[in-house]
């Protein structure tokens, strides 16, 4: 399912102030937020001695994800995308089980974070969520959560092989199963960059999720077709090792395949974070966390 010739998306104005990566300061987070800016950076977030450590720890124990529809992707903890309908197809054959599948398998990670810590010296992933905490006094902050049960935050994502043009955007992606996250009013994500990489570069476009967007989908996985950002915007970047990237996971973004003769891997401890309004919460706005 294409898109008919000669089809154009609507092109609403751009809200960035930049295509440059910003500091992480309190106003340059919350412009990332509502879609103000498209990147912050942090470079040398950890050292290289950290990332060298925490990443000869998870070499053995990446698995593939259970269910993703684009290239290969193994990771180590667990994405409620792979709980949630990916292509076309998926829609037509839910099962009923899958939140309680999901919440399942993260009762299994409880300690995967403070374990890692012990072992290597640092909870890194606790050193990010601290970071961006301070910042926003006026959220409370917290690891997503519904019925008692806490999602999981802090995925390790080992991803040669690159991505499609995709968004990562909630209330759209999750309105499968009554999931919290579909009540978010706006998202994004960080990633701390582990491994040193050839190749492997993100690019986000000035093309946030919208209705329109869903005519330039592909049915058979979680990507859209390249139509849709053509002559757009564009914010490149190719991180170092320890780097710490912020970016508005709404709008559309890919990952380029790593050079094919380039033999480690590329290797990021990655996690949404969204915000729950106070409609939600009856009481203050929430920045929520989850992978």
């Amino acid at each position: 399912m294409g898109v008919e010739p000669g089809t154009k998306p609507r092109r609403p104005e751009s809200q960035w102030k930049t295509t440059a990566p910003v500091p992480l300061t309190h106003d340059s987070f919350l412009d990332l937020l509502y879609g103000r800016t498209p990147l912050i950076r942090l470079p040398n977030f950890v050292s290289d001695a950290q990332a060298d450590r925490l990443t000869k720890m998870l070499l053995p124990t990446f698995t593939p994800y259970l269910h993703a529809t684009g290239p290969a992707v193994k990771k180590v903890g667990v994405a409620q995308f792979e709980f949630q309908a990916q292509s076309a197809q998926d829609f037509q054959n839910r099962k009923g089980d899958e939140k309680d599948r999901y919440f399942d398998e993260v009762a299994k990670l409880r300690t995967l974070h403070a374990d890692l810590g012990t072992k290597t010296g640092e909870n890194v992933w606790q050193k990010v969520i601290d970071a961006i905490a301070e910042l926003v006094p006026e959220f409370d902050v917290s690891l997503a959560s519904e019925g008692g049960r806490e999602y999981f935050s802090g995925i390790f994502r080992n991803i040669d092989g690159g991505t499609p043009i995709h968004c990562d955007w909630c209330p759209y992606d999750c309105l499968t199963e009554d999931w919290i996250l579909s009540r978010i009013e706006c998202q994004a994500v960080f990633n701390l960059y582990l491994t040193p990489v050839r190749g492997g570069g993100t690019t986000l476009y000035d093309v946030q999720w919208t209705e329109d967007a869903l005519r330039f989908r592909d049915p058979d996985s979680y990507g859209y077709f390249p139509e849709l950002v053509k002559g757009r915007d564009r914010a490149p970047f190719a991180p170092q090792v320890g780097d710490l990237y912020l970016f508005n996971s709404r709008n559309m973004h890919e990952v380029a395949p790593l050079d094919a003769d380039w033999k480690t891997h590329r290797i990021a401890l990655a996690s949404f974070m969204g915000v729950l309004p106070s409609d939600v919460t009856g009481g203050r706005p929430k920045l929520i966390f989850w992978s």
